[in-house]
């Protein structure tokens, strides 16, 4: 029963992200960069940011759980490449499989995935943008319309018409593994501080 369900949830799913895509209007701030990176954003803006990126083949890093099934199938139908795992579960696994995917593909860590807590960095992020060589590019989206769920991360579902801005941050290079820390938490502040300049739109 429960891979029939993972059936129908596989392109129902996709087909639902599309269908509300089509409704959404999109800001780009920053989209710059040409080669291969490694995108960071929070959990809670996976929806706007799967269907935005669909199709473009990016390499996602996504629990190994019965959860993270849910979202890998449809991911896989949209175009990305679901890496299972996270940063504390199937972590080593999931990371050396990222790092190779990465030799010519871009990646996209959630660093906040998969249970919390929102909005930190976890290490391993770090720890694959070291070893891939990739630079780091954050993500931060802001949405004008938006039903917020009463979840961990506060799961975000833009509105139907909803202005959608994603800004992406500059590069950031981890080549020390001593630096892993303070990069990470300087990422996490310039994100922050990017979030709060649209609390006025």
């Amino acid at each position: 029963m429960y891979k029939v369900g993972l059936f129908f949830v596989k392109y129902l799913g996709a087909m639902l992200v599309k269908l509300m895509g089509m409704f959404w209007r999109y800001e780009i701030i920053n989209k710059n960069h040409n080669d291969r990176v490694l995108y960071l954003f929070w959990h809670r803006n996976i929806l706007p940011l799967l269907y935005l990126r669909r199709g473009e083949g990016v390499g996602v890093m996504i629990s190994s759980s019965k959860d993270g099934d849910y979202v890998a199938e449809p991911a896989k139908v949209l175009g990305f490449r679901p890496i299972r795992g996270s940063i504390t579960r199937g972590g080593a696994k999931a990371a050396r499989e990222m790092i190779k995917f990465a030799r010519e593909n871009s990646i996209c860590i959630v660093p906040d995935g998969p249970k919390g807590p929102a909005c930190k960095i976890k290490n391993g992020a770090g720890i694959v943008a070291l070893l891939s060589g990739l630079p780091i590019i954050p993500a931060v989206v802001h949405i004008d319309r938006e039903w917020v769920f009463n979840s961990w991360d506060r799961f975000r579902l833009p509105k139907p018409f909803a202005k959608i801005y994603v800004e992406y941050g500059k590069e950031y290079k981890i080549d020390d593994k001593k630096k892993i820390s303070e990069v990470l938490t300087e990422i996490e502040a310039d994100m922050s501080k990017t979030l709060e300049k649209y609390s006025t739109k």
